[in-house]
């Protein structure tokens, strides 16, 4: 039996006994609370364990950070929710799958092995879409049934030496690629494609970042286009 499988198979029975820890949070400010189906809530603190189908929640002034065990990195702003609902990882081939549901709030990512190795391993999943990821940083807004999702870096000029990223974004049948920093889609609706892409403007950009108010002023954007940055893990 392969490694993969076996961990799959761990996950299934973690189901039914102890709940399988997949990371840890990190950077966390406010009130967060994390549940996993059926179980009861717990309040979250920075270096707390993060475990699989985890329900994630901030309140009006929180935030948090989610490093998987595969380095992909969750960020997720003010009154926000994600549920991480999937994930199996390999660390002897970094093969594996993470899928995750972001349901309200501002969120960011950074992809990790999982993706590096597969593209199609990551999936962020929305209200109103579902987003394939290739090696990249990414972030988004979510308001009721509609979203707003932007490619963050790095791009085809970094200085870091790595692979340009994209993000995929998938609604009623229709499917935008998003492959230049600083450009998103929005989708408006359950039953609206994506637009096609166009460039940030300074304010959306300030929408998506996941610092509760107080913090915006001295938030540091992460990039991985040949800076380091506390969201890179770099």
């Amino acid at each position: 039996m392969n490694t993969a499988l076996l961990l799959a198979l761990l996950i299934e029975s973690a189901n039914a006994a102890e709940p399988l820890r997949i990371g840890a949070a990190g950077a966390v400010a406010g009130s967060v609370s994390a549940a996993a189906p059926g179980a009861v809530t717990r309040a979250v603190a920075s270096g707390a364990q993060i475990f699989h189908k985890d329900a994630v929640s901030t309140d009006a002034k929180g935030r948090l950070q989610v490093m998987l065990l595969d380095e992909t990195i969750f960020t997720i702003g003010p009154a926000s929710r994600i549920v991480l609902d999937e994930f199996v990882y390999d660390p002897f081939t970094t093969a594996g799958k993470v899928t995750a549901e972001v349901t309200k709030g501002v969120f960011r990512f950074v992809s990790g092995k999982t993706a590096r190795k597969s593209p199609e391993g990551l999936k962020v999943k929305l209200p109103v879409g579902t987003l394939g990821i290739r090696g990249t940083i990414a972030g988004g807004k979510v308001e009721g049934t509609s979203a707003l999702v932007a490619l963050l870096g790095p791009g085809a000029d970094n200085n870091a030496g790595e692979r340009p990223g994209a993000v995929s974004v998938e609604n009623a049948g229709t499917t935008v690629l998003l492959d230049q920093p600083g450009f998103a889609t929005r989708i408006a609706g359950p039953n609206d494609p994506p637009t096609p892409p166009f460039a940030l403007t300074p304010e959306l950009l300030a929408q998506l970042s996941p610092a509760p108010p107080a913090e915006e002023s001295s938030q540091t954007p992460p990039a991985r286009d040949g800076s380091a940055s506390p969201e890179s893990g770099q």
